[in-house]
């Protein structure tokens, strides 16, 4: 059988940095570090250094990272809208919707496209059964064209 992993460990703010100042201040080896201080990995102290030299203490409070992911949520829904508007005034005909659905079906969900370029699945669904329709009826006419050409 293989290893069993141990549960994932969180280490608190003050631990974090007791163990940056200890490596940095201390000269003490990490190895010691993470022994004393019951730390699993050595990767981690090292993580907590860079962060440390990069964001100073706080680095490690847990607010600054929920703050930090509202803020590229926020980015990302004004990147969203803007590309809405930006597709509504490239693409406005609803068939031409329904073909870059199409043609982006295979990299997105189309629901996903359907919800962006504001048109109804439903719509879109029709839409491929009436062109695979016509298709096929092209192709029939088609055949009975060529079979009267050699005929």
């Amino acid at each position: 059988m293989g290893k069993v992993r141990k549960p994932y460990s969180r280490y608190s703010k003050e631990v974090k940095l007791e163990a940056v100042r200890r490596v940095l201040d201390g000269d003490e080896p990490v190895q010691q570090v993470i022994e004393e201080l019951g730390i699993r990995h050595r990767d981690n102290v090292y993580e907590w250094i860079k962060k440390y030299n990069e964001q100073g203490e706080r680095a490690f409070d847990r607010k600054l990272k929920v703050e930090s992911t509202d803020k590229q949520l926020e980015e990302l829904k004004a990147e969203v809208a803007a590309l809405r508007k930006y597709v509504e005034n490239v693409i406005q005909g609803i068939e031409e919707k329904y073909q870059a659905v199409d043609a982006l079906k295979d990299q997105f969900p189309v629901e996903t496209l359907c919800n962006a370029l504001n048109v109804p699945k439903s719509g879109f669904i029709q839409y491929k059964e009436q062109k695979q329709k016509n298709g096929n009826e092209n192709t029939k006419q088609k055949t009975l064209y060529f079979r009267k050409l050699s005929g």
